[in-house]
Formats: structure tokens, sequence, C-alpha cells
């Protein structure tokens, strides 16, 4: 869902005109109700990205990497660092690090050269008045359907309590739906008493 089908679903969901939409468009007021249902959704449905970069010979002692740097940094991915040794083709899981502040990689530039790839649970691009239509927020797809509705929420709490209230019993609903189907085991192992004995 781009920024423009989000805007059309606002509009459906609580504005007699397009008009009506656009009085609160210029006042800031639905640039923020957006920003504030993408920051709650991907509290549960982060956006994650990553951050690339390699050692060779010439890198030397330990070696800090400030995240926050990257501008866009909440915290760390439940699987933070990989790692692709010289002279190999993947990536692996990487555990001889350290995490400082909560926010800073220390690694040992000595022992290890290579590439390396950080994964980070990251800020949304904000929307403003500058969005372009086209734009699509970085929250999984799977969840984009959740926005326009809980920004409608957000967007009517003060002039109509009893439609917000709606709003929000429909995103709780359809939020619920996602954490359950995000919880379901994609697969089960059957073992041989399931399959009698084989």
């Amino acid at each position: 869902m781009n920024y423009g089908e989000i805007k059309q679903n606002l509009i459906s969901l609580g504005f007699a005109e397009e008009s009506d939409y656009e009085e609160f468009e210029e006042l800031g007021y639905t640039y923020d109700c957006i920003n504030l249902a993408i920051s709650m959704i991907g509290s549960q449905f982060p956006f994650v990205d990553k951050y690339e970069f390699e050692l060779d010979n010439t890198d030397e002692g330990i070696l800090y990497i400030d995240m926050e740097d990257r501008g866009n940094f909440l915290d760390f991915a439940e699987t933070p660092v990989l790692f692709e040794k010289d002279g190999e083709e993947m990536f692996k899981k990487f555990s001889d690090f350290q995490i400082e502040m909560g926010h800073t990689v220390v690694i040992n530039a000595d022992e290890y050269k290579g590439a390396f790839r950080i994964y980070y649970n990251a800020l949304c691009t904000q929307i403003n008045s500058e969005t372009e239509d086209t734009f699509v927020p970085e929250l999984p797809l799977k969840v984009h359907h959740l926005i326009p509705l809980l920004a409608a929420y957000y967007l009517w709490l003060d002039d109509d309590a009893a439609k917000a209230a709606q709003y929000y019993n429909m995103y709780e609903t359809e939020f619920g739906l996602s954490v359950q189907k995000e919880n379901t085991p994609r697969m089960r192992v059957v073992t041989d008493r399931e399959w009698g004995g084989i």
C-alpha cells in the first residue's frame, strides 16, 4: 500500500469530500497520525534494515561501529551480526562481538577479515508534505492494511470519539489476526509414531 492509497483509505474512512481531508492535511494532522500509526505498528512488525562493511589487512585493533550514526537505528534485530570470511561466499551467524551502550558493535579487527552485515530495527521514513503518493512505507507489506485504520483512530480521536473507537476496534481485530499469523508455526515435525512407526 503506497501513501496515495493510505490517503484514499483515510478519506473513505471518515471524510465526505476529499477537500475535507485536504484541510486536515494542510494543518499537518494527517502526517502526524499516519507517522504515529506506522511507528506503533512497527514496534510489533519492525522494518529491518542492514549495514554492511568489510575488514581487510589495513584494519587493526578493536573496531567500534556506532549504529546511531546510521540515523534510523532503533535497536538490534534478533540475529544482529553475520560474517562472510575472506574466500567464502556465504554469510554466517557471527557471535564474537560485543554490544556497548545498546547501540555500538565492538569487533576485534585483528582476528577477523571479511564482510560483515549488521541487521537492525530501523525507524521508517517519516511522511510529510514532500512525500510522493507512490512512496511505500518500509513496514512489512502484510501489515500495511493496518496503517489507515490506526491513523483514522488518531485522526478522529478529538472530534468524534465514537468514530475513533470504531476504527480502533477494527484495528485491534486486524492487528490480533496479524500477530496470530506471525506466531503460527510454518511447519510441524511428524514423528515415526504419528506415521505408524514406519
